[in-house]
Protein backbone atom coordinates (compact mmCIF):
# COMPACT_ATOMS: atom_id res chain seq x y z
CA UNK A 1 0.00 0.00 0.00
CA UNK A 2 1.45 3.36 -1.06
CA UNK A 3 -0.62 5.27 1.51
CA UNK A 4 1.19 4.77 4.82
CA UNK A 5 -1.04 6.97 6.95
CA UNK A 6 -4.67 8.09 6.59
CA UNK A 7 -6.52 9.62 9.54
CA UNK A 8 -9.58 11.82 10.05
CA UNK A 9 -9.83 14.12 13.09
CA UNK A 10 -12.85 16.18 14.19
CA UNK A 11 -12.89 19.56 15.92
CA UNK A 12 -14.68 18.14 19.00
CA UNK A 13 -13.81 15.23 21.25
CA UNK A 14 -16.03 12.20 21.77
CA UNK A 15 -17.44 13.61 25.04
CA UNK A 16 -18.29 17.03 23.58
CA UNK A 17 -21.60 16.74 21.71
CA UNK A 18 -22.64 18.63 18.61
CA UNK A 19 -26.16 20.06 18.59
CA UNK A 20 -28.61 19.68 15.75
CA UNK A 21 -27.85 22.43 13.22
CA UNK A 22 -24.23 22.86 14.36
CA UNK A 23 -21.35 22.98 11.88
CA UNK A 24 -18.94 20.06 12.07
CA UNK A 25 -15.34 20.57 11.01
CA UNK A 26 -12.43 18.22 10.58
CA UNK A 27 -9.17 17.47 8.86
CA UNK A 28 -7.90 14.45 6.92
CA UNK A 29 -4.17 13.81 7.13
CA UNK A 30 -2.37 11.32 4.91
CA UNK A 31 1.17 10.28 4.08
CA UNK A 32 2.11 8.64 0.76
CA UNK A 33 5.38 6.74 0.39
CA UNK A 34 5.04 6.88 -3.40
CA UNK A 35 2.93 8.73 -5.93
CA UNK A 36 -0.46 6.99 -6.16
CA UNK A 37 -3.45 7.32 -8.45
CA UNK A 38 -6.77 8.03 -6.72
CA UNK A 39 -10.39 8.35 -7.85
CA UNK A 40 -11.56 10.86 -5.27
CA UNK A 41 -12.02 11.69 -1.60
CA UNK A 42 -15.32 11.87 0.29
CA UNK A 43 -16.51 12.24 3.87
CA UNK A 44 -19.75 10.65 5.07
CA UNK A 45 -21.59 11.68 8.23
CA UNK A 46 -24.03 8.95 9.28
CA UNK A 47 -26.48 8.49 12.14
CA UNK A 48 -27.92 5.05 12.87
CA UNK A 49 -30.51 3.91 15.42
CA UNK A 50 -30.34 0.22 16.33
CA UNK A 51 -32.26 -1.94 18.79
CA UNK A 52 -32.00 -5.66 19.43
CA UNK A 53 -32.52 -8.37 22.02
CA UNK A 54 -34.02 -11.81 22.58
CA UNK A 55 -37.42 -11.58 24.23
CA UNK A 56 -37.82 -13.38 27.55
CA UNK A 57 -41.52 -13.95 26.87
CA UNK A 58 -41.34 -15.86 23.59
CA UNK A 59 -37.55 -16.43 23.29
CA UNK A 60 -37.58 -14.87 19.81
CA UNK A 61 -35.04 -12.40 18.38
CA UNK A 62 -36.15 -8.79 17.88
CA UNK A 63 -34.05 -6.23 16.05
CA UNK A 64 -34.46 -2.96 14.15
CA UNK A 65 -32.09 -0.62 12.34
CA UNK A 66 -32.73 2.79 10.81
CA UNK A 67 -30.24 5.13 9.13
CA UNK A 68 -31.77 8.55 9.73
CA UNK A 69 -28.78 10.66 8.69
CA UNK A 70 -26.45 10.20 5.72
CA UNK A 71 -24.65 13.37 4.67
CA UNK A 72 -21.86 13.31 2.08
CA UNK A 73 -19.08 15.88 1.58
CA UNK A 74 -17.24 15.53 -1.74
CA UNK A 75 -13.61 16.61 -1.39
CA UNK A 76 -12.47 15.45 -4.84
CA UNK A 77 -11.92 19.00 -6.07
CA UNK A 78 -9.92 19.85 -2.95
CA UNK A 79 -7.68 16.77 -3.12
CA UNK A 80 -7.05 17.49 -6.81
CA UNK A 81 -4.84 20.38 -5.71
CA UNK A 82 -2.48 17.77 -4.24
CA UNK A 83 -2.42 15.68 -7.44
CA UNK A 84 -0.82 15.63 -10.88
CA UNK A 85 -2.84 16.23 -14.03
CA UNK A 86 -3.37 12.44 -14.17
CA UNK A 87 -4.95 12.60 -10.69
CA UNK A 88 -2.00 10.97 -8.98
CA UNK A 89 -1.46 12.01 -5.38
CA UNK A 90 2.04 13.35 -4.80
CA UNK A 91 4.45 11.59 -2.49
CA UNK A 92 4.63 13.04 1.02
CA UNK A 93 2.25 14.44 3.64
CA UNK A 94 -1.12 16.01 2.76
CA UNK A 95 -3.82 17.69 4.85
CA UNK A 96 -7.38 18.33 3.67
CA UNK A 97 -9.84 20.31 5.77
CA UNK A 98 -13.60 19.91 5.50
CA UNK A 99 -16.78 21.34 6.96
CA UNK A 100 -20.36 20.07 7.03
CA UNK A 101 -23.47 20.70 9.09
CA UNK A 102 -25.49 18.47 11.39
CA UNK A 103 -29.15 18.45 10.28
CA UNK A 104 -31.67 20.01 12.65
CA UNK A 105 -33.87 16.90 12.71
CA UNK A 106 -31.55 14.47 14.49
CA UNK A 107 -31.72 12.10 17.45
CA UNK A 108 -29.57 12.26 20.56
CA UNK A 109 -26.69 9.84 21.02
CA UNK A 110 -27.63 6.95 23.34
CA UNK A 111 -25.84 3.71 24.18
CA UNK A 112 -27.32 0.88 26.26
CA UNK A 113 -25.96 -2.66 26.06
CA UNK A 114 -28.51 -5.39 25.25
CA UNK A 115 -31.11 -2.74 24.43
CA UNK A 116 -30.05 -0.39 21.65
CA UNK A 117 -28.10 2.66 20.58
CA UNK A 118 -28.06 5.83 18.52
CA UNK A 119 -24.58 6.27 17.05
CA UNK A 120 -22.91 8.78 14.78
CA UNK A 121 -19.91 8.12 12.55
CA UNK A 122 -17.64 10.27 10.40
CA UNK A 123 -16.04 8.21 7.62
CA UNK A 124 -13.28 9.50 5.32
CA UNK A 125 -12.88 7.38 2.19
CA UNK A 126 -10.31 7.60 -0.61
CA UNK A 127 -10.60 5.24 -3.59
CA UNK A 128 -7.35 3.86 -5.06
CA UNK A 129 -7.88 2.09 -8.43
CA UNK A 130 -4.22 1.05 -8.68
CA UNK A 131 -4.59 -1.52 -5.90
CA UNK A 132 -7.55 -3.34 -7.42
CA UNK A 133 -10.21 -0.76 -6.64
CA UNK A 134 -9.39 -0.69 -2.94
CA UNK A 135 -10.32 2.06 -0.51
CA UNK A 136 -8.44 3.74 2.30
CA UNK A 137 -10.85 4.37 5.18
CA UNK A 138 -10.68 6.22 8.49
CA UNK A 139 -13.59 6.42 10.94
CA UNK A 140 -14.36 8.54 13.98
CA UNK A 141 -17.40 8.30 16.22
CA UNK A 142 -18.93 11.51 17.51
CA UNK A 143 -21.76 12.52 19.80
CA UNK A 144 -24.86 14.53 18.85
CA UNK A 145 -27.68 15.95 20.97
CA UNK A 146 -30.93 17.07 19.38
CA UNK A 147 -31.69 20.79 19.61
CA UNK A 148 -34.35 21.40 22.27
CA UNK A 149 -34.54 25.08 23.20
CA UNK A 150 -36.02 25.94 26.58
CA UNK A 151 -37.05 29.48 25.63
CA UNK A 152 -40.68 28.54 24.87
CA UNK A 153 -42.96 30.26 27.44
CA UNK A 154 -44.70 27.05 28.53
CA UNK A 155 -41.32 25.58 29.54
CA UNK A 156 -41.01 28.41 32.09
CA UNK A 157 -44.26 27.42 33.81
CA UNK A 158 -44.44 25.78 37.20
CA UNK A 159 -45.53 22.17 37.41
CA UNK A 160 -46.73 20.18 40.39
CA UNK A 161 -48.18 16.85 41.45
CA UNK A 162 -50.06 15.83 44.62
CA UNK A 163 -50.86 12.34 45.89
CA UNK A 164 -52.47 10.94 49.02
CA UNK A 165 -51.94 7.41 50.27
CA UNK A 166 -53.68 5.65 53.14
CA UNK A 167 -51.39 3.78 55.51
CA UNK A 168 -52.51 0.58 57.19
CA UNK A 169 -50.89 -1.20 60.08
CA UNK A 170 -51.19 -4.59 61.70
CA UNK A 171 -54.32 -6.57 60.78
CA UNK A 172 -55.30 -3.96 58.19
CA UNK A 173 -56.00 -1.25 60.73
CA UNK A 174 -55.96 2.24 59.29
CA UNK A 175 -53.09 4.29 60.73
CA UNK A 176 -53.79 7.47 58.78
CA UNK A 177 -52.66 9.00 55.51
CA UNK A 178 -49.65 10.68 53.92
CA UNK A 179 -50.21 13.63 51.57
CA UNK A 180 -47.29 14.73 49.40
CA UNK A 181 -46.89 17.57 46.89
CA UNK A 182 -43.91 18.24 44.64
CA UNK A 183 -43.60 21.49 42.68
CA UNK A 184 -40.86 22.59 40.31
CA UNK A 185 -40.29 26.27 39.52
CA UNK A 186 -39.90 25.64 35.77
CA UNK A 187 -40.80 22.49 33.87
CA UNK A 188 -37.87 23.04 31.51
CA UNK A 189 -34.64 21.74 33.03
CA UNK A 190 -31.16 22.58 31.73
CA UNK A 191 -28.20 20.21 32.30
CA UNK A 192 -25.44 21.72 34.41
CA UNK A 193 -27.81 24.14 36.15
CA UNK A 194 -30.05 23.98 39.20
CA UNK A 195 -33.79 23.50 39.52
CA UNK A 196 -35.76 24.81 42.48
CA UNK A 197 -38.07 22.13 43.87
CA UNK A 198 -40.58 22.51 46.69
CA UNK A 199 -41.63 19.41 48.67
CA UNK A 200 -44.61 19.50 51.03
CA UNK A 201 -45.42 16.35 52.98
CA UNK A 202 -48.04 15.90 55.69
CA UNK A 203 -47.83 12.70 57.70
CA UNK A 204 -51.24 12.10 59.28
CA UNK A 205 -50.36 8.69 60.69
CA UNK A 206 -50.38 8.10 64.42
CA UNK A 207 -47.20 8.97 66.25
CA UNK A 208 -44.92 6.13 67.22
CA UNK A 209 -44.26 5.42 70.85
CA UNK A 210 -41.09 6.99 72.23
CA UNK A 211 -39.19 3.71 72.36
CA UNK A 212 -39.88 3.21 68.62
CA UNK A 213 -38.70 6.71 67.59
CA UNK A 214 -35.02 6.51 68.49
CA UNK A 215 -33.77 6.57 64.87
CA UNK A 216 -36.46 8.75 63.28
CA UNK A 217 -34.29 11.88 63.21
CA UNK A 218 -31.68 10.13 61.08
CA UNK A 219 -34.00 8.65 58.47
CA UNK A 220 -33.93 10.14 54.97
CA UNK A 221 -35.81 9.88 51.69
CA UNK A 222 -34.37 10.33 48.21
CA UNK A 223 -35.36 12.88 45.59
CA UNK A 224 -34.00 11.67 42.23
CA UNK A 225 -33.88 12.91 38.66
CA UNK A 226 -34.59 9.79 36.62
CA UNK A 227 -33.89 9.12 32.95
CA UNK A 228 -36.17 6.66 31.16
CA UNK A 229 -35.00 5.01 27.94
CA UNK A 230 -37.63 3.26 25.80
CA UNK A 231 -36.63 0.87 23.01
CA UNK A 232 -38.73 -0.65 20.22
CA UNK A 233 -37.75 -3.58 17.97
CA UNK A 234 -39.54 -5.82 15.49
CA UNK A 235 -39.36 -9.59 15.22
CA UNK A 236 -36.60 -10.76 12.90
CA UNK A 237 -38.96 -13.08 11.00
CA UNK A 238 -42.31 -11.30 11.39
CA UNK A 239 -42.21 -7.47 11.12
CA UNK A 240 -45.78 -7.28 12.46
CA UNK A 241 -44.57 -8.49 15.87
CA UNK A 242 -43.20 -5.67 18.02
CA UNK A 243 -41.45 -5.83 21.38
CA UNK A 244 -40.62 -3.00 23.77
CA UNK A 245 -38.11 -2.58 26.57
CA UNK A 246 -37.64 0.22 29.08
CA UNK A 247 -34.93 1.05 31.55
CA UNK A 248 -34.94 3.76 34.23
CA UNK A 249 -31.76 5.25 35.68
CA UNK A 250 -31.41 7.73 38.56
CA UNK A 251 -28.90 10.19 37.08
CA UNK A 252 -28.75 12.32 40.26
CA UNK A 253 -30.17 11.96 43.78
CA UNK A 254 -30.48 14.29 46.78
CA UNK A 255 -31.34 13.14 50.28
CA UNK A 256 -33.80 14.93 52.56
CA UNK A 257 -35.08 14.11 56.05
CA UNK A 258 -38.41 12.39 56.57
CA UNK A 259 -41.38 14.30 57.94
CA UNK A 260 -42.62 13.56 61.44
CA UNK A 261 -46.03 12.06 62.08
CA UNK A 262 -48.64 14.44 63.43
CA UNK A 263 -46.54 17.56 62.85
CA UNK A 264 -48.75 19.02 60.11
CA UNK A 265 -47.65 19.97 56.58
CA UNK A 266 -43.87 20.36 56.34
CA UNK A 267 -42.30 22.13 53.35
CA UNK A 268 -38.70 21.90 52.19
CA UNK A 269 -37.04 23.90 49.42
CA UNK A 270 -34.36 22.08 47.46
CA UNK A 271 -31.85 23.45 44.96
CA UNK A 272 -31.41 20.37 42.79
CA UNK A 273 -28.18 20.23 40.77
CA UNK A 274 -28.89 18.77 37.34
CA UNK A 275 -25.85 16.87 36.01
CA UNK A 276 -24.24 18.10 32.78
CA UNK A 277 -24.10 16.25 29.44
CA UNK A 278 -27.57 14.70 29.61
CA UNK A 279 -29.22 13.97 26.25
CA UNK A 280 -32.37 16.10 25.96
CA UNK A 281 -35.93 14.79 26.11
CA UNK A 282 -36.91 13.15 22.80
CA UNK A 283 -39.20 15.38 20.74
CA UNK A 284 -40.18 12.69 18.22
CA UNK A 285 -42.70 9.95 18.96
CA UNK A 286 -42.64 6.37 17.64
CA UNK A 287 -38.85 6.24 17.27
CA UNK A 288 -36.73 3.17 18.00
CA UNK A 289 -35.14 4.90 20.99
CA UNK A 290 -36.73 7.67 23.07
CA UNK A 291 -35.50 9.56 26.14
CA UNK A 292 -37.68 11.08 28.88
CA UNK A 293 -37.13 12.41 32.41
CA UNK A 294 -38.98 12.78 35.70
CA UNK A 295 -38.31 13.69 39.32
CA UNK A 296 -39.18 10.98 41.83
CA UNK A 297 -39.63 11.33 45.58
CA UNK A 298 -39.13 7.91 47.11
CA UNK A 299 -41.47 7.69 50.12
CA UNK A 300 -42.00 4.62 52.28
CA UNK A 301 -45.48 3.81 51.00
CA UNK A 302 -45.51 5.32 47.48
CA UNK A 303 -43.46 7.25 44.93
CA UNK A 304 -44.29 10.80 43.88
CA UNK A 305 -43.44 11.33 40.19
CA UNK A 306 -43.24 14.65 38.31
CA UNK A 307 -42.31 14.62 34.57
CA UNK A 308 -39.95 17.34 33.34
CA UNK A 309 -38.36 18.31 30.01
CA UNK A 310 -34.58 18.34 29.77
CA UNK A 311 -33.31 20.70 27.08
CA UNK A 312 -30.02 21.27 25.27
CA UNK A 313 -30.16 25.02 24.66
CA UNK A 314 -31.36 28.09 26.54
CA UNK A 315 -30.65 31.51 25.11
CA UNK A 316 -32.70 33.56 27.58
CA UNK A 317 -30.38 34.97 30.29
CA UNK A 318 -30.57 33.30 33.68
CA UNK A 319 -30.64 29.72 34.84
CA UNK A 320 -33.53 27.36 35.39
CA UNK A 321 -34.35 27.70 39.05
Amino acid sequence: MKVDYFEVTLDKGIDEPYLGGDPIKGIIEMVCSKQVRINGLIVRLTGVAETGWRSRQDDLPYESRHTFMDEQIDLTTTIAEHCTDEFELHEGKHSVEFEGRIPLDVLSSVERENHGSIRYMCTALMAIPEDGDTEVVSEKTFKVFSLLNLDAPYLHDKSHVTEEEEVTGCCGRRKGAIIATMQIEQIGVMPGMTSKISLTVENKTKKRKKWMRKKENHECVLLSLCQQLDFVAVNRNDPMMIDRKSITIAVESHGTCKTKAGAGPQTKEIEFSVPPNLPPTSIHANRLVTVSYFFKLDLDHFDLVLPVIVGSSKSVPGSVK
